[in-house]
């Protein structure tokens, strides 16, 4: 587990950084880079199974040590007190998704193809078992308020950023006109849900799944186009509604 995370993190080497997230502090003058790496990841790994299983409130730092196996001060080169801990946690979890966004913002892809693919992405991470989405999703009552802030500025950016995906969309004519706030808190919503009923087996692997998820939140904005070969008055005047709100969209963008 800890040498998946240690991948992940360069990964993401670079990512654009939510405000409010502190990076880790520096290592230990006595411990090697890449030893330092290994521990801070299984210490994050512990944490996360501690706070899952006791609370963020009941668990100290001294817990954390002692599931790792360190020393009660060593843990102190690692984490100066348990916000610095919940703040690389949350770090961990929002990174990823900030890089999602920018890395399918570069490619090649119509503005409905993105959101299709920024889901396909979101969904195959949240279901990584090494990830610490879901610990951090259900404790966010337990969080510091320090940490809340951030973990909550965070969360309103990949609104932002999924609601500027949809407004790209109808601006090229892919999507319709919808309450764009809506629109990206469904996507956002379905996509993110996965986590915690997809467990991979041999009937549904999750690369089928996420597949799957992202040609449904792409249904929720695309623009149709059956209304133009049914010849009722609803349908039509529902084409014709989404036309006009269009050009609106698009007067007020010039």
């Amino acid at each position: 587990m800890a040498v998946a995370r240690t991948r992940t993190d360069k990964a993401l080497k670079g990512a654009t950084k939510p405000r409010g997230i502190e990076a880790p502090i520096e290592a230990d003058p006595g411990t090697g880079g890449a030893r330092r790496e290994l521990l801070a990841s299984e210490v994050l790994d512990k944490a996360a199974a501690l706070f899952a299983k006791q609370g963020f409130a009941a668990t100290s730092l001294k817990d954390v040590a002692d599931a790792v196996g360190l020393h009660r001060s060593s843990i102190y080169y690692y984490y100066p007190n348990k916000d610095a801990l919940l703040q690389e946690l949350i770090q961990g979890v929002t990174l990823p998704v900030a890089q999602i966004f920018q890395d399918v913002d570069g490619e090649d892809l119509t503005p409905l193809a993105k959101i299709g693919e920024v889901v396909r992405r979101l969904v195959l991470w949240v279901s990584d078992p090494h990830t610490h989405f879901r610990l951090v999703e259900r404790s966010e009552a337990e969080l510091p308020d320090a940490v809340a802030v951030a973990h909550k500025e965070a969360k309103r950016h990949i609104l932002g950023e999924m609601m500027r995906l949809i407004e790209a969309a109808e601006l090229a004519g892919e999507a319709r006109a919808t309450d764009r706030r809506v629109s990206a808190l469904s996507i956002i919503g379905m996509t993110m849900w996965t986590a915690w009923w997809l467990y991979p087996s041999r009937e549904q692997r999750p690369e089928e799944i996420a597949a799957q998820v992202a040609e449904n939140a792409m249904t929720v904005v695309r623009r149709t186009t059956a209304a133009k070969k049914i010849a009722t008055v609803g349908a039509l005047s529902q084409e014709i509604r989404e036309n006009l709100a269009l050009i609106e969209r698009l007067a007020q963008k010039d």
